[in-house]
Parts: C-alpha cells; structure tokens; sequence
C-alpha cells in the first residue's frame, strides 16, 4: 500500500464472498488488464444508466463519460467477484484533486453493483474496504458525493456511518463547466476515520 497521498494504481480484487483480499503488483498493476476495464464500464453504465431521466440532458453523458473514465484519477480500482464473475465496483483515491477536501481526506466514486446483485451486501463490502484501504493508507476522513434521486446509495452510506457534509456540495453541471438548468447538486458525504 502506498504512503497516503502516492497515487495508487493496482488492482484490487474483492472476493464477495468471504473478500479475499488480492494485491496485484509490479507491470499489471500499472497497466490494468483492458478485458476487466471493459466489464467494470458495462458495469458502471448498467448501474448509472438508470438514471438518465434524472438528470438534464446535457449534463448526463459528460457525467457519464467521466464516471466510466476508470483510468483518469489514479484511484485503485476495487471490483467485487462472485467466482470470477464481476459483480461489483468502486473506486477509491488517496490524493483527490480538485475537490477542495481537507488534507488527508480521501475519496470514493463510481460505486456500482449490477442492478439484479443489489440488497446481497456487494456494495456494503466495497465501502468497507475502501476505508479500510484509506485508514491504513493514513487518511483521515473518507469523502464521496451523491445526488437526492440515489436514495438506496444515500441509505447504504448513511447505515456504514457516513454523514452529510454540506459544505463540499457541488454542483456537478458547474463542476464539469455546463450551464444546466436545474442544476445538478452533488451531495456530499463523510466518513470520519479517526475517533
């Protein structure tokens, strides 16, 4: 595990079941195998597509395409396994640029889980590993935002202990430099890791 702040590029494979903990080191981890990114984005699209209708029109796909941009933040990409088959995902930076976080924060987006594997625990157990991962790491906080039409999302975050952050709310059609109406209001959320 990198020192907190280093970016960190490997893979991390989570088993669903008992989420045996797998590091990849060394050529693969810094070059992501493009059959597994392939399926973490139909993954992502399939969890994320739902919510189109939601959100305006010409906010959608720039949101969408950065969502599916698994390789941009330097964030460990986490994906959760059911055998080999991929059921889940989340992605989890140490260095969150661009957010206006604290120091030590860290950050956790593109949590997904295929719609017909919601309610098994996948997406309980990405969260949790993701600020296991954070505090050895030494972060001191994990941050994610979230929009109000995520309700079974916000009710998961909400159960593993995160709460609303008001003041790092955004607005994500202004974030990606849009001029949508409604505006698109990116809730954020923390989870403190130090008592």
């Amino acid at each position: 595990m990198p020192a907190f702040g280093e970016p960190c590029h490997d893979e991390v494979v989570e088993r669903h079941e008992g989420l045996a903990h797998q590091h990849r080191e060394g050529d693969e981890a810094l070059a992501p195998r493009p059959q597994r990114y392939a399926e973490i984005r139909r993954l992502l699209r399939a969890a994320y597509g739902r919510y189109a209708g939601a959100v305006a029109e010409e906010v959608f796909p720039v949101y969408l395409a950065d969502v599916l941009d698994i390789e941009a933040d330097g964030a460990a990409v986490l994906v959760a396994l059911d055998g080999d088959a991929l059921v889940g995902t989340a992605r989890l930076q140490l260095r969150p640029d661009g957010l206006g976080l604290p120091a030590g924060a860290a950050y956790v987006r593109g949590v997904a889980v295929w719609p017909d594997r919601e309610g098994g625990g996948i997406a309980s157990a990405l969260m949790r590993s993701c600020a296991d991962r954070a505090r050895a790491a030494g972060a001191t906080s994990v941050y994610l935002h979230t929009t109000s039409v995520m309700t079974r999302a916000i009710g998961l975050y909400e159960r593993l202990g995160y709460r609303r952050t008001p003041a790092h709310d955004t607005d994500s059609a202004e974030h990606y430099g849009l001029a949508a109406e409604p505006p698109l209001h990116a809730l954020a959320y923390r989870l403190d890791l130090v008592a």
